[in-house]
């Protein structure tokens, strides 16, 4: 490392020091210093001016919130903004093809809607499985509820819920997973 990038390196970290301690005009300049770069790497990954835009926001809002967190042992303070920068862009990626993939399916569904007759039919089996549905959600704990219901009727992704709950990631994702296989069994249960 020569000479100049270690001195850019130790005002970097000092600037997070001071966005640590809640210094707006260090945040300032932090942003000024690394936002070009960061965009350009979001844009990359994203290929979406306004994505990035958004990517950018949010990335240098966790920065704020988690400024604290930064550890100088472990990495540079761009490569550890790269890397917040990097879980957001694929946290987007994820929402986005998830809502493509959704869309997909109410287009294959709609194109394939059944007469009104035949809809009709159907609803009593339809609400029965809500039921069996609504009941494997009652047997589980609060907590995993909460997170199970913010991903499939709040349209969450698991890092957003992590925020929301303040649970570590892991905590949510192994909640939502235990609910998935518990829903498995039970719907195996009375099938």
């Amino acid at each position: 490392m020569t000479p100049a990038q270690e001195n850019d390196r130790q005002i970097d970290a000092q600037l997070l020091a001071r966005i640590a301690a809640g210094d707006e005009a260090a945040f300032g300049a932090l942003y000024d210093r690394f936002s070009p770069g960061l965009f350009s790497f979001v844009l990359k990954m994203n290929h979406d001016e306004k994505e990035a835009e958004d990517v950018l926001q949010e990335g240098f809002a966790h920065i704020w919130r988690r400024a604290a967190t930064y550890d100088p042992a472990r990495s540079s303070p761009f490569t550890w903004a790269v890397m917040i920068l990097r879980n957001k862009a694929i946290d987007r990626l994820r929402v986005r093809q998830r809502q493509e993939r959704t869309v997909e399916k109410a287009v294959h569904e709609f194109n394939h809607f059944p007469e009104a007759d035949e809809a009709a039919a159907g609803e009593p089996e339809r609400r029965d499985q809500g039921a069996l549905v609504r009941s494997a959600l009652a047997q589980i704990p609060a907590e995993q509820k909460q997170a199970v219901e913010l991903a499939f009727f709040g349209g969450l992704t698991h890092e957003q819920i992590a925020e929301k709950l303040g649970a570590p990631l892991g905590t949510i994702k192994a909640r939502i997973r235990r609910w998935l296989l518990k829903l498995r069994e039970f719907l195996q249960e009375v099938a």
